[in-house]
């Protein structure tokens, strides 16, 4: 349960930062969509940048559970490094396409695809070794 809250304090982090390096970032489709259901202030661009960062992390650890079973036979052929690159790509694309964002930077979610690989893999090992 540790593992899991510093994983997604981690990753809502480092997602946030995605914001801050895309100057053209676009989420009026989505504070339109959250604001049928809560009556928020339309300038409030943050509300949506931690609704996004929040989802992307929640569900890059939710596949990563999800998928736990078949890692086995995913690392026969590859290694557990491109099965979070995969799960990171996946759950940051779906993310994305759902909540209709647009204008971000590109390096900046290839940098965030990379190190949110290599995050999920080392804290993997730390924990691996805390609890031996």
């Amino acid at each position: 349960m540790i593992l899991f809250f510093f994983r997604l304090i981690f990753l809502v982090a480092f997602n946030f930062g995605i914001f801050y390096t895309s100057p053209f970032l676009n989420t009026d489709q989505l504070i339109k969509d959250i604001n049928i259901f809560f009556h928020i202030d339309m300038n409030a661009v943050v509300i949506s940048y931690w609704a996004i960062s929040f989802s992307v992390s929640v569900m890059t650890l939710i596949l990563v559970m999800i998928f736990k079973p078949f890692i086995e036979i995913y690392l026969l052929h590859y290694s557990r490094y491109l099965f979070y690159l995969l799960v990171s790509l996946l759950s940051l694309s779906s993310i994305y396409i759902v909540f209709r964002i647009y204008g971000y930077s590109r390096f900046s979610l290839v940098i965030y695809v990379l190190i949110s690989s290599i995050f999920l893999h080392l804290s993997l090992k730390i924990s691996n070794r805390i609890n031996h």
